[in-house]
């Protein structure tokens, strides 16, 4: 709440300050969403209820922009979170836009998953149930843009690091394991024994502009194809575990201390968008010379059983209009560990099918959507099926349902028993 406090502070200069030919807009929206499980049971896993605030002060080359999200889940618990999301300011003419503050950027254009889209870490206190707005975190950053024809150069420097964001208890809670299997050896024989695991808390670093991630897109018009070239240095926002065993004075170990880290990377990225006749496709993909996973190896202990591997990854995917109230979408990703070694606690090579379909019925007042993605490798899926009914301009309402399934420790599947359905309802002002 700190850093909300200072950017409420700034921004109410600015109101204060600014001249008086300058522009104020109020808008938002107000939100309740219910969702219960889809069985016998019908508990409540999610009555929450929402209030956007946006501003914006715009004038001839500058503006700011602020929102303040208020939530309530009384399924989860009963203290109401406030939570600024945006607050930034806009300086731009005809060849640069400079934004300052807290800000999303969306790099990627993968449907229902993120490869390119790295910029911003993620929300998945409800795994990939939330609106993409607000999965991403907005980061406090500097984003620079220079801009000529068809050409744009985008500068990200990010002195702020925030870690995904994951919930271990409840519903949504991430199943990480609580022991450890570790071979024994005995005369004649080897026991496996399981080893108690001890997680410390994640702390990130604190904003610094000398240890700042920075990024780089290069956007342009080739051959008729928009194409985007990019460059990341950042830290790895998902937990990487420094582990440390301790033993007893026979060498037996007793339990395991995992300290959550993030390792620097760099990345390199690329997308493209091609319109061929009645279709347009598109894709994206990336390659770490060095990404950082967690192993059994014990011949890694002295280095935390952190092993560092290339990996890529990368989505292709066609769009095709069915109709004039019907489009569909395909696409396949990939990510492989390259030279992967046994021990390493991450799959070597996932592959990922996703259809959607989406539809405008009824002058686009009932919008139907139907999104799968199915994991080849371990044979888990998430499906979402859902319909908007505009009832009016600033009135809609949703109903929907999710499905999971897969076996336990699969990325869907440890959420095999959260299977929903919900219902929303959104007043805009």
């Amino acid at each position: 709440m700190k850093r909300a406090a200072i950017w409420i502070t700034v921004l109410s200069i600015i109101c204060i300050a600014y001249p008086a030919w300058a522009q104020m807009t109020f808008r938002g929206f107000i939100l309740n969403q219910d969702m219960f499980r889809a069985n016998e049971s019908l508990d409540a896993m999610l009555i929450r209820n929402r209030l956007r605030l946006n501003a914006e002060i715009y004038g001839e080359n500058v503006a700011a922009f602020a929102s303040l999200d208020v939530t309530n889940d009384i399924a989860d618990t009963t203290t109401t979170i406030p939570n600024l999301r945006d607050a930034y300011i806009d300086i731009y003419n005809k060849w640069l836009d400079l934004r300052i503050g807290k800000q999303q950027v969306v790099w990627g254009k993968t449907d229902g998953y993120f490869i390119n889209d790295i910029v911003n870490p993620l929300d998945l206190s409800y795994f990939l149930l939330q609106d993409f707005e607000d999965i991403r975190m907005a980061t406090t950053m500097l984003n620079a843009r220079l801009h000529y024809g068809y050409h744009s150069l985008e500068i990200l420097v990010i002195p702020e690091f925030k870690p995904i964001n994951l919930k271990f208890e409840g519903d949504w809670g991430y199943k990480r394991p609580t022991v450890m299997t570790i071979p024994i050896p005995y005369p004649g024989q080897i026991i496996y024994r399981d080893i108690p695991l001890y997680y410390a808390e994640d702390k990130p670093p604190q904003i610094s502009l000398k240890k700042a991630e920075y990024a780089l897109k290069l956007n342009t018009f080739l051959l008729g194809s928009d194409l985007s070239l990019m460059y990341l240095k950042i830290r790895e926002d998902r937990p990487v575990y420094f582990t440390q065993m301790l033993f007893d004075t026979s060498g037996i170990p007793l339990q395991v201390n995992l300290t959550p880290t993030h390792p620097w990377q760099n990345f390199f990225g690329l997308n493209f968008s091609k319109p061929v006749g009645v279709f347009v496709f598109r894709g994206e993909g990336g390659y770490y010379p060095e990404r950082h996973f967690n192993t059994q190896n014990q011949s890694y202990l002295t280095k935390g059983m952190i092993v560092a591997k290339p990996f890529t990854q990368f989505m292709l995917g066609a769009d095709y209009q069915l109709s004039s109230a019907l489009d569909i979408s395909v696409q396949g990703i990939n990510e492989r560990i390259l030279d992967y070694e046994s021990g390493i606690q991450a799959d070597e090579n996932v592959f990922i099918g996703t259809l959607m379909l989406r539809g405008h019925f009824v002058n686009e007042t009932l919008s139907p959507l139907f999104l799968i993605l199915y994991n080849f490798e371990d044979k888990s899926s998430l499906m979402r099926t859902s319909v908007d009914w505009n009832y009016a301009d600033n009135f809609t309402i949703t109903a929907g349902a999710d499905f999971l399934s897969g076996i336990s420790d699969t990325i869907f599947g440890m959420y095999d028993a959260n299977d929903n359905f919900y219902l929303k309802v959104k007043y805009s002002f």
